[in-house]
């Protein structure tokens, strides 16, 4: 009897409320969470045992921050909640009001699971902790079903791949894969990928070693395919581990999901080789005559900072007759693979290289303080100056095949601004409406010459391209954990027709923007924008 007269209490209390803001003057704000699904990436095959992953986006459209919460992931032949496979889960620590995020979960779907066609669900907040306004989306569904096999029926499986238990750096080494073609449509022609690893799990670290092209076979069953695995020339020695896949290194390591690959479970170990075996692309007719001046082996780190410094061991070698006189070895940081664009890091000079002489050297090279944040590959550039000029110059450029994430020493004075919330005004086309902004500076500098840009796009992602500019409020400086309010007016397009447009705020526009001067340093860039929902138009119900 309690719990009624609690409950009936609650509800008359709510319907004294409403009454209150209906017939009076006085405007009533009610704050609520509203957490939405934007969009969600994952494969329309998927593989059942196999690990995949998915990427999901997804935004607070209330006007309350939220504190931890957590979405499900699941599959469901016919939509229905009953019978649901539950693949995975995605822990969200909070999200505030207005802002968006996303996500990359890994998933495996049981091995168990009936081949066919499947719905994903994503159910936000299943516990329900969180206080929502319209709980009743939290639960979504993919328009597109997905397709689940196991590796047997889609007809390849792998079993195994032999290789030997050490090898050494730059060679080509002979490897046998085992493979079970079988099936309904058995894939009988194809190709697979070798990967090397200091992990044994598929990550962004994975190292490109070759490929083998299979032909088709006149049967099914176990087969074997052999070949070669390519061991980089600037791969560190150590112990790897060996992944073999049928699908290329960009769907195994976080841009797409894997659909079968195996792990060797014995790691294989690389070292360092005294005897190297040339390249088949290296000219070697000229050497009784002429200096031939190569990259041997390049150590270099995983990543290094912005205005600091890092070193490299370096190797080159006179594979040529005679002598090389003065060998110039130019380093640079490219932020392409082909080492176009590069900035300067430093030079080394070796005199007097003999013939079959190696010459070894630890460098210590700067990061240019200009240099933008990212991946940057080590690119290599040798001249030779001798009496007898070097005549085969195809192997004297060089660039490494894994890159170097180039970042600001969290240490450093960088700035690191985000925004702390939003107010976005409803509005129709042709009106001048007022948008208020609360941002601070989490990092450790001052930022100076700021400006927080604002632009209306019909599209959630923003592109430059489909966004129209509003406005923009300019600071001459925020420092750390100083906070900055600002209530900039702009206009809406009158031309806008009717419908759902989203409103940004960006924050130091021009590290989103091509056409104008790179951006400021900031530690982190990822929170420099906020989205808001501007709907234009007669609307029945609207938020």
């Amino acid at each position: 009897m309690g719990k009624e007269i609690q409950h009936d209490s609650y509800l008359s209390l709510f319907i004294l409320i409403i009454g209150f803001c209906l017939f009076t003057n006085v405007v009533c704000t009610i704050s609520y969470a509203n957490i939405i699904g934007t969009r969600i990436v994952i494969p329309t095959t998927l593989f059942a045992g196999t690990p995949d992953e998915l990427q999901d986006f997804i935004r607070n459209e209330g006007s309350e921050s939220v504190g931890p919460f957590e979405i499900q992931y699941f599959l469901s032949s016919d939509q229905n909640l009953d019978g649901r496979v539950i693949i995975g889960e995605w822990h969200i620590e909070g999200l505030k009001a207005g802002a968006q995020k996303y996500g990359n979960t890994t998933f495996t779907i049981p091995s168990g699971t009936p081949e066919g066609t499947y719905y994903l669900g994503r159910w936000i907040d299943p516990t329900g902790i969180l206080s929502a306004k319209n709980p009743t989306n939290n639960i979504q569904w993919s328009k597109v079903p997905i397709q689940v096999l196991n590796n047997i029926s889609s007809g390849i499986e792998g079993i195994g791949t032999i290789v030997p238990s050490t090898v050494s750096v730059g060679s080509n080494v002979p490897v046998t894969v085992i493979v079970n073609l079988s099936g309904k449509n058995p894939k009988k022609s194809g190709s697979v990928n070798l990967f090397l690893s200091k992990l044994s799990r598929t990550d962004s670290s994975l190292i490109p070693a070759g490929g083998i092209n299979f032909p088709e076979f006149s049967s099914l069953g176990e087969q074997e395919i052999t070949g070669n695995m390519e061991i980089p020339n600037d791969i560190k020695t150590g112990t790897y581990y060996l992944f073999t896949s049928f699908v290329p290194i960009s769907q195994m390591n976080g841009k797409g999901t894997p659909s079968t690959f195996w792990l060797n479970e014995d790691p294989l170990v690389i070292t360092s080789s005294t005897e190297i075996t040339k390249k088949p692309d290296i000219v070697q007719n000229l050497q009784d005559s002429y200096p031939d001046v190569l990259t041997l082996d390049t150590e270099q780190p995983d990543e290094a900072f912005i205005g600091d410094s890092f070193t490299v061991i370096d190797s080159v070698k006179n594979i040529g007759g005679t002598e090389a006189n003065i060998v110039r070895v130019e380093y640079l940081l490219s932020p392409n693979t082909d080492g176009t664009n590069g900035k300067h890091l430093g030079w080394r000079t070796i005199m007097s290289l003999q013939p079959d002489q190696t010459n070894i050297e630890q460098k210590l090279l700067g990061v240019p303080s200009d240099i933008k944040a990212g991946l940057n590959y080590l690119v290599k550039k040798i001249t030779v100056t001798s009496a007898v000029q070097e005549k085969n110059t195809q192997n004297n450029n060089w660039v490494s095949n894994r890159p170097i994430n180039i970042r600001y020493n969290p240490a450093s004075p960088i700035p690191d601004l985000t925004h702390i919330r939003t107010v976005w005004p409803k509005a129709q086309t042709g009106e001048t409406i007022p948008i208020t902004d609360t941002i601070t500076n989490i990092g450790k500098g001052c930022a100076k010459d700021v400006s927080v840009a604002y632009y209306v796009s019909p599209y959630q992602m923003f592109d430059v391209a489909t966004a129209i500019y509003l406005g923009v409020w300019r600071l001459d400086s925020i420092c750390p954990l100083e906070q900055k309010t600002n209530t900039t007016y702009v206009n809406i397009p009158s031309d806008l027709t009717n419908g759902e447009y989203y409103l940004y705020s960006i924050i130091d526009p021009c590290s989103f923007v091509s056409d104008c001067d790179e951006g400021m340093p900031e530690l982190d860039k990822s929170n420099n924008i906020n989205i808001g929902i501007l709907r234009l138009g007669p609307c029945v119900l609207c938020n």
